[in-house]
């Protein structure tokens, strides 16, 4: 997008991102703007997840320790900016390094800014994550596996295991956001004899929406994709996703799900759903409202690894028996 703004109007577009999705933004710098190649000088935003000496998640550790390494690979110059800098020397030298055609970083430190409290707009759905995945949990079945995605809905699900004091086989996905389908598809062909289920969010579904395709050319019979809808990015702020734009049914139907059930009332979540046609494609539509509170998982990911591997190998063992 930035680039056709730059083909359009001659102006240095600017991309805000957070560092986490550097990763996403390496292929499409390295091989269309950098100046090898189109040659589009671009001013980067960046918040610095998980910055050395700072606390942070587990996912953005490791990102945030070799950041600055990683533009200093990209060629591209940079400044950091915490609420100690002269921000006007900062965007002077973005200024200025724009000007020379090259593209810019300002790399901004947490708690740099005010924290403002952004109001966006909420669907009138009933339905808590919570409250659905509280259901989720009380129809489960013994060959159950489920993979969550990144942000909330991962650390809802645990808390609910928590709280029960249950050993769940449950695989979080901390980071990797739009990459939960392809691990539980993966998951599903690998182990036709459990029911694989994605709890998926609207965002990350839309993210690589892509991958979802490979349903149509290998429809899975133990898989079903269970996405939370609440039409925002809310781990991030809130800012809505395009999602309410689509008819999911159809477009479910052509990525090769055989069956499609809307959900839009908590007693309609029952034990029905594993009696619909696989691969199913299950829209709950919640709301924005969340666990006050909310922990984040005790255990590390090498450990909820560890511990879901565990769960497949006892499923295997009873199996056997």
């Amino acid at each position: 997008m930035s680039i056709g703004y730059q083909l359009t109007h001659d102006k240095v577009p600017i991309v805000y991102l957070q560092n986490s999705g550097l990763g996403n933004l390496i292929n499409p710098y390295l091989s269309l703007t950098n100046k090898y190649v189109y040659d589009i000088p671009t001013l980067f935003i960046i918040g610095w997840r998980g910055e050395p000496g700072t606390k942070d998640e587990p996912q953005h550790m490791f990102q945030g320790k070799i950041t600055l390494n990683l533009l200093d690979l990209l060629e591209i110059d940079y400044a950091i900016l915490d609420s100690e800098t002269n921000f006007e020397e900062v965007i002077e030298q973005a200024v200025q390094c724009n000007k020379q055609n090259k593209s810019f970083v300002i790399l901004v430190k947490k708690n740099t800014f005010k924290n403002d409290k952004r109001n966006f707009p909420s669907n009138k759905s009933t339905i808590s994550r919570d409250e659905a995945l509280e259901s989720l949990i009380k129809i489960e079945q013994i060959n159950n596996l489920y993979i969550s995605t990144t942000g909330k809905l991962s650390r809802e699900l645990d808390s609910i295991r928590e709280g029960k004091n249950s050993k769940p086989s449950d695989f979080y996905l901390v980071g990797g956001m739009g990459h939960t389908f392809s691990v539980s598809y993966s998951l599903a062909h690998e182990n036709p004899d459990k029911v694989i289920i994605c709890l998926d969010g609207d965002g990350s579904f839309l993210m690589h929406l892509g991958s979802v395709g490979l349903v149509a050319s290998n429809p899975l019979e133990n898989y079903i994709h269970i996405l939370f809808n609440n039409s925002s990015h809310q781990s991030v702020g809130g800012q809505p996703t395009y999602i309410d734009n689509l008819d999911l049914e159809q477009l479910s139907n052509s990525l090769g799900f055989k069956s499609f059930l809307n959900i839009n009332k908590i007693e309609d979540l029952d034990s029905k759903i594993y009696k619909l046609e696989r691969p199913a494609f299950i829209n709950i539509v919640i709301n924005t409202d969340e666990k006050p509170n909310l922990s984040r998982p005790k255990n590390t990911p090498v450990k909820n690894k560890e511990s879901f591997k565990s769960s497949i190998q006892k499923w295997e063992t009873f199996l056997k028996i």
